[in-house]
């Protein structure tokens, strides 16, 4: 990078074609700053050119009588250097920046700031109140030379002079998509209010005589339209909202006598603006600007709008609640509200949406009341409104009982639910126990209090209700010493079988139905919760029962390979067995029992041979026979593993020819010797039976 040297400047031979070179760069500068600084100050360049994005504020300007004027007159400081000229062009080309990158907020000075901070020698430049003829609308007075001793300038009144918005507006906010807003009007008698006020602390007087005539008409157009009186609050209320949400959008805090008061005390070499300290317009109340805060309470009796401690009070005799209240505002209430015996104002709450339930304004509450109470209980009465001797004394007075006492099922069930054993445990089905349930202090307001172990449920119940935990523990005992006390809610026969004994019948006594449950799902759960294996052989024994699948003819043995319905019993579950037959499971099949038929070790025990019991060789040595096999096989049995092919319903010797044929006599040579064959078929040709 080449570096600029002022030493040309020091040497006397090139000095002229320094000095001559430099007056050319500056006269080069200035032809191309001045044309550029010029026109980018005209009226067209900040309406057509630059300010594009102001078109809402350009049509605003042309509707101005000071359309005529350049932006410059108002937009620059009064006989500004050039030093703030230049540091103002600077400042506008972030602006540029903004509307390129379409990054702008709509509406533009959107808190009319210019307007708050603009020096009161921007107007008087060209006007001069000395000298000028001050024309206020009709009704209307203004004393402008007080207002300039108290430094207020023509703009914090004066704000839209030069841009009057009496068009609709054109421009989208590029970020939001909303509409462009119309800014605040400061002629506007709420924006008056930012300085003036009906208060004794207020910066200005804010009385009507203070700046209208005698003749001008007071009440603005909306009270004079039919039936504002009635729509008033609804005004009111919006009112408040406007001015809520522009105090949160502008992040100020609401007016009060202390902020005012430090209007008084501001001067001008303060380093904020007099315009900067005022509230925005919007947080005006515009009520406010006619009617002083005591004006609501004097009419209405009590502050407005209603509190939420008088809406929903803490307590009934609290004397800021409305209950309170009303009792002594009852004139006051009827002139929003009416009265209750046309409007049914009170009842449309308190008989309705207090205790959920919809209102009938055509019948009396006496009749409807039974089914608010019984769809939301008593307490949603006794606990905002009414007592319990409220309710006692008007059903004593009437002696009227509810509807639902006289019903066949209040204290009993026709039907009630039974407990599935394992899954589901009995529910309360009688209505008394469904509607304490629900609302128990309903029971109190005649009953008494106590909830369920009042005095008055506990000359039925005996117990404590519900059962407590650890009821289990005890129930059995206390229902075999009474069991009147039991029946008085679970009054259904087999209901203990019902919950002990799986399977159960709710019609059928246990002793005839248990049979089915033991075979199905076994005993061991009976002795596990509450019986002894000795009270099974005990009750069989005295009643001389046996099992019913004992009776079934393929108990002991089946044809075939089937093992007998007991073996297969007692390997599902040989605890069963345990109950009558002495022993545990495991030696059972060696008890003296088993084997007074077995005569052999059960299960038959195996050797190393591929055998499952070495009965060839028991039967060689003669410690086994036939007999004992034959206790539990048949010769089916047999045939079925040693003659392959064997057909369980015809006997070996007459179809075995067919076998022999088919597969030759190999296979029979490992159990017989050749000569069994000849023995055999010579024998029974002897006796003429075979050829």
């Amino acid at each position: 990078m080449p570096k600029i040297s002022l030493a040309g400047f020091k040497d006397p031979v090139r000095r002229p074609r320094y000095i001559i070179w430099a007056l050319v760069a500056v006269l080069m500068i200035a032809g191309v700053m001045i044309p550029v600084l010029g026109v980018t100050s005209t009226r067209w360049f900040c309406a057509e050119a630059c300010h594009k994005v102001q078109d809402d504020t350009i049509t605003a300007y042309e509707h101005s009588s000071h359309s005529k004027i350049s932006c410059m007159a108002c937009h620059m400081p009064v006989n500004a250097n050039p030093v703030v000229f230049l540091l103002h062009k600077a400042e506008a080309l972030g602006e540029l920046a903004l509307t390129v990158s379409n990054n702008y907020e709509l509406p533009l000075n959107g808190e009319s700031e210019i307007a708050l901070t603009m020096k009161e020698t921007q107007c008087t430049q060209c006007h001069s109140l000395a000298t000028r003829d001050v024309t206020p609308s009709p009704g209307i007075k203004i004393n402008h030379e007080t207002h300039t001793d108290k430094a207020v300038t023509c703009t914090l009144c004066h704000n839209r002079i030069a841009h009057r918005e009496d068009f609709t507006l054109t421009l989208t906010d590029p970020e939001s998509g909303e509409p462009n807003k119309k800014h605040a009007d400061f002629m506007s008698m709420t924006a008056c209010f930012r300085c003036h006020g009906l208060e004794k602390e207020a910066p200005a007087p804010g009385t009507c005589l203070a700046c209208h005539t005698a003749d001008f008409e007071l009440k603005p157009p909306s009270h004079l339209e039919s039936g504002f009186v009635k729509k008033h609050g609804e005004v009111a209320l919006e009112v408040q909202k406007e001015v809520a949400e522009a105090l949160k959008e502008s992040g100020r805090e609401p007016v009060t006598g202390e902020t005012k008061a430090e209007f008084e005390s501001w001067n001008e070499e303060s380093e904020e603006t007099l315009g900067e300290m005022l509230p925005p317009v919007g947080a005006i109340n515009e009520c406010s600007t006619c009617h002083r805060d005591s004006f609501c309470t004097d009419c209405h009796g009590t502050p407005m709008p209603h509190s939420a401690e008088f809406v929903e009070p803490k307590d009934v005799k609290d004397v800021k609640g409305h209950p309170a209240q009303s009792k002594v505002l009852t004139k006051k209430c009827v002139m929003c509200h009416g009265d209750n015996a046309k409007t049914h104002f009170c009842d449309k709450c308190h008989h309705g949406e207090q205790v959920d339930y919809e209102y009938v304004v055509s019948k009396p509450w006496a009749t409807q009341h039974p089914a608010a109470v019984a769809k939301s209980g008593v307490k949603s009465c006794t606990a905002k409104c009414h007592t319990a001797k409220f309710c006692v004394d008007c059903h004593k007075g009437k002696n009227v009982v509810p509807a639902s006492h006289a019903k066949k099922t209040w204290v009993r069930p026709a039907k009630p639910t039974m407990t599935v054993y394992g899954s589901t445990p009995a529910s309360a089905t009688a209505l008394h126990s469904t509607a304490a349930q629900d609302s128990v202090e309903s029971c109190e307001v005649c009953h008494g209090s106590g909830g369920v172990n009042a005095p008055f449920c506990k000359t039925c119940h005996k117990l404590e209700m519900p059962h407590t935990a650890d009821f289990k523990k005890f129930h059995g005992q206390t229902g075999r010493k009474n069991p009147a006390v039991c029946k008085n809610c679970h009054g259904v026969p087999e209901m203990c079988s019902n919950c002990h004994h799986l399977g159960s019948s709710t019609t059928k006594p246990w002793l005839q139905v248990h049979g089915g449950s033991v075979a199905k799902n076994g005993a061991t759960g009976c002795v596990e919760s509450c019986h002894k294996q000795t009270d099974c052989q005990s009750c069989h024994t005295k009643s001389k029962v046996i099992p019913a699948s004992h009776k079934s003819p393929t108990f002991v043995k089946i044809a075939g390979s089937k093992l007998g319905v007991h073996a297969a019993s007692f390997q599902k579950d040989g605890t069963t067995c345990t109950f009558c037959h002495a022993g545990t499971a495991a030696d059972l099949p060696n008890s003296k029992f088993c084997k007074t038929c077995h005569k052999v070790p059960m299960p038959h025990v195996t050797d190393s041979s591929k055998e499952k019991f070495p009965h060839k060789e028991g039967f060689a040595k003669k410690s086994y026979t036939k007999a004992q096999c034959t206790n539990c096989h048949n010769q089916v049995f047999c045939d079925s593993c040693h003659h392959a092919g064997s057909v369980p319903a015809k006997p070996w010797v007459r179809y075995h020819p067919t076998i022999v044929k088919k597969s030759g006599a190999q296979a029979c040579f490992e159990c017989h010797e050749e000569t069994y064959c000849s023995n055999c078929h010579v024998n029974l040709a002897k006796r003429g039976l075979i050829n």
